[in-house]
């Protein structure tokens, strides 16, 4: 496995639009499925090593004369994986970019899609991002062509696409074609923030973009905890929480959250969840229980202390940190080692904090101590988009 790859591994639970921590244990599976090897410029990653497999079949193509598949290898998997590639930007920059490919599913117990990420400079913070959640495939569907749509900044450095699936089943993709396309067709972006709408068909998604943020309050609205990243309408982690029109905080799990005031109720990691968020002058409180056992989570501008039954994280904030002007570094230091850390930035120190938000991110990164993180920035993908089959590729300049 060659560098690049093992560092883009790191940023895949960002897919599903999971955290932004990795917890990929197998980043490439060269020989699987029907095929000796997978498409070139193609690979697969996985939540899990040995849950999925992907590879070649020429018997029933939606185009062409075969297609790529991706599969569960167990019938009760809750994991995750996807069929993808990644390449530079610097061809599509400044332009809107389209990803397309015929997709059928059989037997998906979960959800399928199709997927495409934007990269900037921070590989935490994605420019763009879309994986069919919203409009997903499930149970056993024939050949239909799908898309996602995502504008390329001029600082974008990295796209990566592919097929998602999410449980169990397969799922099979031909036809796949990149496409510039102008500004007439709309983006499918989900980072794009939308307030609630008063109406619309299931949670209220069909009339989630009626109003849309401009871009200084969509920044305002924007916050980190340690590597979760959230904004006006999604909680960007492991099992992401998208914000639908009814207010209903939602992840893949259909599990649900709701807010009222600075209460927090609802599921989270299959626990039932009950928690206050206030702020009280400069110190911010989240009080209350997840399962069975009591909550306290106290930021001041000095000391960070997360408390969760018998687990329990206690760091100091580094007083000079000023790598980043918008985020507070709290640190455990014991001897000459750091053991533990976690930043948070942005709408995370805001004076009117985001009682959903700010719950699912501190909850999500856990109250257990955490390394912190190291290692080189993943270096920029060489190859130029590669379809699954080759035959059916459209790239417009």
């Amino acid at each position: 496995m060659t560098s690049w790859m093992r560092h883009l591994r790191a940023l895949l639970p960002l897919l599903v639009l999971s955290a932004a921590v990795a917890r990929a244990d197998e980043a490439i599976s060269p020989k699987v499925g029907d095929s000796k090897n997978l498409p070139v410029g193609w690979f697969v990653t996985q939540s899990a090593p040995n849950l999925y497999e992907a590879g070649v079949d020429t018997k029933s193509p939606c185009e062409g004369t075969r297609s790529a598949f991706l599969r569960s290898r167990t019938d009760t998997t809750t994991g995750y994986g996807t069929f993808m590639q990644a390449f530079g930007a610097q061809d599509f920059r400044g332009k809107r970019l389209r990803f397309s490919a015929t997709l059928r599913v059989k037997d998906v117990d979960g959800w399928a899609g199709l997927w495409m990420r934007v990269e900037g400079s921070d590989p935490k913070n994605p420019l763009g991002f879309d994986n069919m959640q919203s409009r997903a495939l499930a149970g056993t569907t024939g050949c239909k062509r799908y898309d996602v749509v995502l504008d390329v900044p001029s600082e974008s450095s990295a796209i990566m696409a592919g097929l998602l699936l999410s449980g169990t089943g397969q799922a099979w993709l031909d036809g796949v074609r990149f496409e510039v396309v102008d500004r007439s067709v709309p983006v499918t972006d989900l980072l794009a923030a939308r307030p609630p709408a008063p109406k619309g068909g299931p949670h209220g998604l069909e009339d989630a973009a009626a109003v849309v943020p401009t871009p200084r309050e969509k920044q305002l609205a924007t916050g980190k905890v340690g590597e979760i990243w959230f904004n006006l309408g999604r909680v960007n982690m492991d099992k992401s929480y998208t914000r639908g029109a009814d207010g209903v905080w939602r992840n893949i799990l259909d599990e649900e959250v709701t807010e009222n005031g600075n209460e927090v109720r609802g599921e989270f990691e299959h626990r039932p969840l009950a928690l206050t968020v206030k702020r009280a002058g400069t110190r911010m409180l989240i009080e209350g229980t997840w399962g069975i056992d009591p909550v306290r989570i106290q930021l001041d501008p000095d000391r960070l202390t997360m408390k969760w039954g018998i687990y329990e994280r206690d760091l100091q904030r580094v007083t000079d940190y000023k790598d980043d002007l918008n985020c507070f570094r709290y640190e455990r230091v014991e001897g000459l080692r750091k053991t533990d850390r976690l930043d948070v930035c942005g709408a995370a120190l805001s004076s009117e904090p985001r009682p959903t938000q700010l719950a699912l991110a501190f909850l999500g990164n856990g109250f257990r101590r955490a390394k912190p993180p190291g290692g080189l920035p993943p270096p920029l993908p060489p190859m130029t988009p590669r379809d699954a089959m080759r035959a059916g590729t459209n790239i417009s300049q």
